[in-house]
């Protein structure tokens, strides 16, 4: 299998498991635990302020820690 294949592969499901995440934990958190809009955009603006972040942190953390010759 192909470099691109396998990252193609990876990617969409990547972002197929969060879509998938995203919106039953949503209806779950409405419905069960009745929480309001405010809630639910406090917890979820948390991961947007993260995104933001984290690709740094874990930058400096790659680049103390792992041999460039394994990342590629």
């Amino acid at each position: 299998m192909s470099i691109k294949l396998r990252l193609t592969i990876l990617s969409f499901l990547q972002f197929f498991i969060w879509g998938a995440w995203l919106i039953t934990i949503g209806a779950y958190w409405f419905q069960t635990k009745q929480w309001s809009g405010a809630q639910f955009g406090a917890i979820f603006s948390t991961m947007g302020i993260a995104s933001i972040f984290m690709p740094s942190l874990m930058g400096i953390v790659a680049d103390k820690w792992v041999n460039a010759e394994k990342l590629y």
